[in-house]
């Protein structure tokens, strides 16, 4: 049993002691999860909030048969979703308006400084749908696995593996019409 799952059951126990522990050690990377999902500080910070009630409420149901991780994540997710789908964050089909806001000639990329490519970066990943958005976070910025991401998601590990490939390949597509050479980040 690592020290997660210890301190789940001592939760279930309503030890406040241990979700403040828990809070401190996993909070950072939540916030960041369902704030790639969100693209708002203010409601990933309520979303946040209601995480942590919900992992405080059902951690009696907590069954250990994921990640204690895995199971935070989902519970993120599901609550993300659901402000997405009520504040219509997004349009799934069309980001026309994200995509006529920036672009960025070959000439200004090859002047920018390291700063400068992570925005660039964060602009592409901003013009992704959420769905590849949120996989690509999850592989590449929370290094989670296949078996992880398919549970958080609630879709089978063949579809995580193809959901990769085309997120990727859209961001290829995107960076490419920012004149960002596919050589310069894969």
């Amino acid at each position: 049993m690592n020290n997660e799952e210890i301190l789940i059951k001592k939760i279930a126990k309503q030890d406040e002691e241990a979700f403040r522990v828990l809070y401190e050690n996993t909070s950072n990377k939540v916030f960041k999860y369902i704030y790639g999902l969100v693209n708002n500080k203010e409601t990933a910070e309520d979303i946040m909030v209601e995480t942590y009630i919900q992992v405080w409420r059902s951690a009696k149901n907590f069954k250990g048969m994921s990640k204690v991780m895995t199971w935070i994540f989902g519970i993120a997710r599901n609550i993300s979703m659901s402000e997405i789908k009520k504040q219509n964050y997004y349009n799934f089909d069309d980001n026309e308006n994200l995509n006529n806001k920036f672009t960025v000639t070959p000439q200004q990329f090859q002047l920018t400084a390291q700063v400068e490519i992570d925005e660039i970066m964060q602009i592409a990943l901003n013009k992704l749908s959420v769905k590849h958005r949120e996989v690509l976070d999850l592989i590449f910025i929370h290094e989670m696995s296949y078996e992880d991401i398919a549970e958080i998601l609630c879709i089978p590990i063949n579809t995580v593996k193809t959901r990769i490939f085309y997120a990727k390949e859209k961001l290829r597509e995107i960076l490419n019409e920012m004149g960002v050479s596919k050589d310069a980040f894969f």
